[in-house]
């Protein structure tokens, strides 16, 4: 199978549709995030249901990204873009009209199938427009956080502006996953020749990139904080913290997201030189995580959000920088496999996070949950310091600045 490095006619075009169109699908998978309470109370869900209802997400994403991950290297990069937005716009609308938990389930799996086919596809596609692993890498973890961000927020605000609609912001997610298809149908592929659904396979790491990609897997650790936080923030915030108002629950929970997209900016190039400060970040930000519970008042909240802050920015600076590397080595042909099975380790960590905070936030409460997932993260930050330097081989931990 060929392809070509950028489609001709005007490459600027097609890199902000697929920009675009990447933020909107991640928008749409975090927009539950601050509706968290409320779909507890609407639909009578538990702690740990309502961590379920986002893990289950982050569980089919790893299916699809295991099942399809290879998929676009075979049929072309926008066939696989616009099934995915389908599937975001079939899940608005399940959202729209749900009246009972099953429904939700199923739009969040909806969801799922959208992250899981857009997520390795799009960071293939922009890195064949730019034809630079770390600049794809780069614009891509940026439109996907910025999508992720912009999620929470829109869900709150639209709420907030029109409580008698509560699902409204799903059906607005819905009709600009349609013209993000219609902007897609105007763009060139960058597959020049098409394969054969044949040929799919599960995503896979050549050989001699094996090394790379476990030198870059060390920096998604970070994923687990953003699954855990996504899945439980709000909720904190409302049982322990007493804050109820939608808007500053929107904004909390796009917080971290917001914190990682500014990471990825100010902390790359320092993170690619010397990698050990960006798991000291991670680890520090998730002790302050952990410790904001066990505080009353305005310092827990305060203690909280320095921690998300830190955590994100950390996060932020390590994860672009981890599939850089990954990337650093791979082929054209190879690119959407390995992108897919990077975003597979990312997903699992998300899914865990959330899930281990449901589980544990079941058994002992909302508050010592957030303080034991803390911790756990951190001794978690402090091994993958040790495994990375060890791995990379430098003093520093650093890597090279050449990806």
């Amino acid at each position: 199978m060929l392809l070509r490095d950028r489609p001709s006619g005007g490459p600027h075009w097609p890199l902000v549709v697929v920009l675009v169109t990447y933020a909107v699908a991640m928008c749409g998978t975090t927009m539950p995030t601050a509706l968290y309470p409320m779909l507890q109370d609407e639909y009578g869900l538990s702690t740990a249901a309502s961590t379920q209802l986002f893990a289950i997400y982050a569980i089919v994403v790893l299916v699809v990204l295991c099942t399809f991950g290879s998929l676009s290297d075979a049929i072309g990069r926008k066939p696989v873009m616009i099934l995915g937005l389908l599937a975001a716009a079939a899940s608005g609308m399940l959202y729209a009209v749900a009246t009972e938990a099953p429904m939700l389930f199923m739009a969040r799996v909806l969801s799922g199938v959208c992250a899981g086919l857009v997520t390795g596809t799009a960071t293939a596609y922009l890195t064949d427009l730019v034809s630079s692993s770390a600049r794809g890498a780069s614009i891509s973890s940026a439109a996907n956080m910025v999508g992720l961000g912009s999620g929470p927020t829109m869900a709150a605000f639209l709420t907030f502006f029109f409580p008698s609609a509560p699902m409204i912001a799903f059906g607005v997610h819905s009709v600009l996953s349609g013209l993000c298809i219609v902007l897609l149908a105007l763009i060139r592929d960058s597959v020049l020749h098409r394969g054969h659904l044949l040929t799919l396979s599960l995503p896979r790491v050549p050989r001699l990139a094996r090394r790379d990609f476990c030198s870059g897997g060390f920096m998604t650790l970070g994923f687990a904080v953003m699954g855990g936080c996504t899945a439980m923030t709000s909720i904190l915030v409302v049982r322990a913290f007493d804050i109820t108002d939608l808007r500053l629950l929107g904004l909390i929970g796009s917080l971290i997201f917001a914190a990682t997209t500014v990471g990825q900016k100010l902390g790359g190039k320092i993170v690619s030189e010397r990698g050990l400060l960006g798991y000291i970040g991670l680890g520090t930000g998730a002790l302050l995580i952990a410790l904001a519970p066990q505080l009353a008042g305005g310092p827990a909240m305060a203690v909280y959000l320095a921690g998300l802050i830190l955590a994100g920015l950390s996060h932020g600076a390590l994860f672009p920088v981890g599939l850089g590397v990954v990337l650093r080595r791979i082929e054209l042909r190879h690119r959407a496999s390995v992108s897919s099975a990077f975003w597979v380790l990312g997903y699992a960590l998300t899914a865990l996070g959330a899930l281990g905070l449901g589980w544990v936030g079941q058994l002992a409460g909302e508050s010592m949950a957030v303080t034991c997932f803390g911790v756990v993260i951190a001794l978690c930050a402090a091994g993958c310091a040790l495994l990375h330097r060890r791995w990379v081989g430098l003093p520093t931990g650093g890597i090279p600045t050449s990806i």
